[in-house]
């Protein structure tokens, strides 16, 4: 009897221990996947890298200089430009990132929405974290809510949640303040354009349209001291849920200290 007994733990156990291994294998197998629109947007060579910098920085300049007069501005940039910014800026303005393994960022803008991804290396894995997202105004002005969904390694989904707090932390360390409002579909972030700065030449700079279409993002705004008592939102404009305006940080938000240095939260 006793025997029978060992036998059959020694069974239960082989076959735990083989289930738990085919799944850790294909949880491997799913994170090696790498989506289609980032292999394209990756494809793009050095020297088209190169000129689609020069293109952006030249439309940024001609922003700056719209935006510097009163009245009302635009500007549209392709993802193309887009990326060259991001290639050349990771490192630099996200280095905590980049030493950690977060290389070769690349965005598809497509209609109403936007896919990013980037290449991640950390100790023995090696993958590519997707999402698509959605940026809609809000009632507040240069207030931008992004609806993050479908974040993936390879194509292991990945809870959001999980990451809210690391993604705060680094966001603050590029000087970028981002809430977070609770939805029932899942935490919207809220990330605030500064309306004025000491590099405007005139202020307030209010951002009253943000569109996504086919391969480029389209702006248009207005500045001036009655840009924010005018501000009209055009377009989708998201409805807060748990985040309440004129809080300087609302409750269910990740909280950041500054008094101690947490490591984002890395894939496991």
């Amino acid at each position: 009897m006793m025997r029978s007994w060992v036998k059959r733990i020694a069974l239960v156990a082989l076959g735990i221990g083989l289930l738990a291994g085919g799944a850790a294998w294909w949880a491997l197998q799913q994170t090696q996947f790498v989506p289609e629109f980032y292999t394209r947007a990756a494809s793009n060579r050095a020297s088209t890298t190169v000129e689609a910098s020069r293109r952006l920085q030249a439309e940024v300049e001609q922003l700056q200089s719209n935006v510097a007069k009163i009245g009302s501005w635009r500007a549209a940039f392709s993802d193309e430009q887009i990326n060259a910014w991001l290639i050349e800026e990771l490192p630099n303005k996200f280095p905590r990132l980049a030493a950690l393994g977060a290389s070769e960022p690349r965005i598809v803008i497509e209609d109403e929405r936007v896919l990013a991804a980037v290449r991640y290396r950390h100790g023995g894995i090696d993958t590519v974290v997707s999402c698509e997202f959605r940026v809609e105004l809000t009632e507040e002005p240069n207030m931008l809510a992004f609806r993050v969904q479908n974040l993936r390694a390879g194509s292991l989904p990945l809870p959001l949640s999980k990451f809210q707090r690391g993604i705060s932390k680094e966001a603050a360390r590029g000087d970028i303040d981002i809430h977070w409002d609770m939805t029932e579909t899942g935490p919207i972030a809220l990330v605030t354009v500064p309306s004025e700065d000491p590099r405007y030449s005139l202020s307030p700079v209010v951002v009253e349209s943000l569109m996504t279409y086919d391969g480029a993002l389209l702006l248009s705004g207005h500045t001036g001291e009655w840009a924010h008592h005018e501000f009209q939102p055009k377009g989708p404009v998201h409805q807060f849920v748990s985040y309440r305006p004129g809080t300087q940080r609302n409750d269910q938000s990740p909280r950041i200290s500054s008094e101690r240095s947490e490591p984002p939260s890395t894939i496991r």
